[in-house]
């Protein structure tokens, strides 16, 4: 690991909240995946873990007391508002890998999400294109939580 790899890893180490999730395709147009006031949580610890979550701000809530009884309209509905995986991590550059252990969605479960990292002060900004049948980039941009007792 390089000089410039120890100093983005060391800054990386901690809570980070989300401010932004942008999707743009090739044809210029935006979505805002979880709507612009979504929430969401990464956190990278020193000894290499990650966990991430993102959604909705206000989400669908299930039209059943558990998840079991509720209906399956009602459960893909709670799915698709809510992205959420963990595993560990480590740096390739300016590139955070996350290597992805569990997840929410089984088909991320083993891949590696590759995130190109900005940081800028208490900013975080990751980038990722995704070579589906509609190319896009995802951007998410992150700031540095306050601690807490």
């Amino acid at each position: 690991m390089n000089e410039t790899e120890k100093a983005l890893r060391a800054a990386l180490i901690g809570a980070w909240l989300l401010e932004r999730w942008e999707v743009q395709y090739a044809d210029g147009h935006v979505t805002l995946p979880f709507g612009a006031d979504a929430h969401g949580l990464i956190i990278y610890s020193a000894d290499g873990w990650m966990s991430a979550t993102m959604c909705a701000a206000r989400r669908t809530q299930l039209d059943a007391p558990t998840p079991n009884s509720a209906s399956l309209e009602s459960r893909a509905a709670v799915f698709a508002e809510y992205l959420g995986y963990g595993g560990h991590w480590s740096l390739d550059g300016n590139t955070i890998v996350h290597h992805v252990m569990h997840s929410l969605n089984p088909i991320l479960i083993g891949s590696e999400q590759r995130r190109d990292a900005t940081l800028s002060g208490d900013v975080l900004s990751l980038e990722a294109a995704e070579q589906t049948p509609r190319p896009r980039i995802h951007r998410i941009r992150w700031r540095r939580a306050a601690g807490h007792d």
